[in-house]
């Protein structure tokens, strides 16, 4: 029997290393179809109907696990294999329940590895597996605990808020609680994960919450957008500490999150007891307030009565200025010790003010984004930016901001004798002659006649970076360039470097360059002239 198999990645020259690596029709499988947008890939599935879906993780608006999902919901027998690209993905295995088949590395990806997965999902739609209806049925259940958590927030009559945890299996039979609010320290996360993986990291993070509640009475967690909610319902008895019970909890998940998944979590815990119709304001105003930001990785709010939103001050202009000459000084001699120093000076400073966290945090990206462009760091780590801005604590916000300077420094030694590499300057030649056409890693090991398996990695220790990434940011520093210099429409110049699409090859130009095409060319047109 044929199988029809859909592919989804975001990064086209992936699906067609996919379509490459095996041979689909030895394994009795067709592939019905291929697309990078999680948009498609819904009319697609309705439109295909596949039996196996490999889809990438890490795809932007709707991710991997929520097509998944909505796959299930369609057709609970589907198959679903998941990709991720980041090596130390292994971390999070022990806190995954995934409604999937298998998940692989696509830097270590072999074609065994591959046709083995696929093999599996074959096994399990001939048998009939009733796996994924187990899923479905877990992934309803959790819709209906964000429905509970909703009318928590919203203040929805207790009584029918008490009974609709019960129709859960939720027994809130005490009249108090206390809340927990857990939020992931990037510094921690980006040294190990890329930004793709964070909606599986913060599904483990709620997994192993929810595995340690079941030793705990009374606990449950929420997953939230980009967080934990953990509600603790008790009653007022002398025999037992429930502050005490509360915290205890709170510690234990966050040494299972650095054993299991190697990242830090900081937590907001409000023990001072509270009526379920009195925790939506709380919660709120601890959501949208850093309150924690000057205090650490752990803030306990005791008496509701004392809680009001910390005073913070606005940020003097020009508060950073100071710091940018020292900084690129130092840079400069790659004396990292001095980094920190300067960073921590920063952070004491901001500290003893009382700087607004927003604004801050917002004063820091300039900073650094200004330092980048000085040492010529073509295309900006937007998702750094992101974890920045999500940083709860002054703490974590820090070591991003050194993470990210010890970057900079690194990478003024290792730009340039890189591209001296001798094996480095084929590829490039190889490159050069192919730059119409969708280069893969499985093109580049044929052409040097290596495994393409030992290829990818080779080419990330030589770069720093896997060869896709590469071949587009070289494609778009020769785009960015003839965008200013040569009277070629944007169609044209995308199918001079092998994108099809324009579409597509703007999303890449804006990943890479930090802007859309259009804007890049009024840009730097604008200032060509008025030179």
């Amino acid at each position: 029997m044929m199988h029809k198999v859909m592919l989804i990645d975001d990064d086209v020259p992936m699906l067609k290393v996919l379509r490459q690596m095996i041979d689909w029709e030895s394994l009795n499988l067709h592939i019905v179809g291929t697309t990078y947008s999680s948009a498609k890939a819904l009319h697609m599935f309705k439109e295909t109907a596949p039996d196996i879906v490999i889809t990438d993780i890490g795809l932007p608006q709707t991710n991997g696990i929520e097509l998944a999902a909505a796959f299930t919901r369609m057709q609970p027998e589907i198959r679903v294999i998941f990709l991720t690209c980041h090596e130390d993905f292994h971390y999070a295995q022990s806190a995954l329940r995934l409604n999937a088949d298998d998940y692989l590395l696509k830097d270590q990806l072999t074609a065994e590895q591959l046709e083995q997965s696929l093999k599996k999902s074959i096994r399990l739609l001939k048998a009939k597996a009733t796996r994924m209806d187990h899923e479905t049925s877990n992934y309803n259940n959790e819709l209906f605990k964000h429905g509970l958590f909703q009318r928590v927030i919203d203040g929805v009559h207790p009584e029918t808020t008490l009974g609709y945890a019960s129709q859960l299996g939720i027994s809130w039979g005490y009249p108090w609680f206390m809340l927990g609010i857990v939020h992931l320290n990037y510094s921690s996360y980006e040294q190990l994960y890329d930004q793709s993986d964070l909606p599986l990291i913060l599904y483990a993070i709620y997994n192993i919450a929810t595995e340690l509640s079941a030793s705990y009475e009374g606990i449950t967690p929420f997953m939230e957008q980009g967080h934990l909610a953990v509600l603790y319902n008790y009653r007022l008895n002398l025999a037992n500490n429930a502050n005490q019970h509360f915290h205890n909890y709170l510690q234990e998940l966050r040494w299972r999150c650095s054993q299991f998944i190697k990242v830090r979590l900081s937590t907001v815990a409000v023990t001072d007891k509270m009526l379920v119709q009195s925790i939506g304001p709380i919660y709120q105003s601890l959501i949208h307030h850093k309150n924690e930001f000057y205090v650490g990785d752990e803030l306990t709010v005791s008496e509701i009565n004392r809680f009001v939103q910390n005073i913070f001050l606005p940020s003097p202009q020009g508060f950073l200025d100071p710091y940018k000459p020292e900084l690129e000084r130092v840079l400069l001699k790659s004396d990292i010790e001095a980094v920190r120093h300067i960073v921590a000076n920063i952070g004491q400073a901001a500290l003893e003010q009382r700087v607004e966290p927003g604004e801050f945090i917002r004063d820091v990206s300039y900073l650094l984004r200004s330092i980048e462009m000085m040492f010529g760091n073509p295309n900006s780590d937007e998702a750094f930016y992101f974890y920045l801005s999500s940083a709860r604590t002054l703490r974590d916000a820090m070591d991003l901001a050194v993470n990210k300077l010890v970057r900079i420094a690194e990478n003024r030694h290792e730009t340039g004798p890189a591209v001296r590499e001798p094996k480095l300057q084929v590829i490039q030649q190889y490159i050069d002659r192919h730059l119409s056409e969708n280069i893969t890693s499985i093109d580049m090991a044929r052409y040097l006649f290596l495994n393409p398996s030992y290829f990818s990695r080779y080419f990330k220790r030589l770069t720093g970076i896997n060869f896709t990434d590469y071949v587009h940011q070289y494609k778009m520093k020769i785009a960015a360039k003839m965008l200013v210099t040569s009277s070629q429409t944007l169609e044209s110049l995308a199918i001079g470097l092998g994108y099809s699409d324009r579409t597509y090859f703007s999303k890449v130009f804006k990943k890479y360059i930090g802007m859309t095409p259009s804007d890049y060319k009024t840009r730097h047109s604008a200032g060509r002239y008025a030179k």
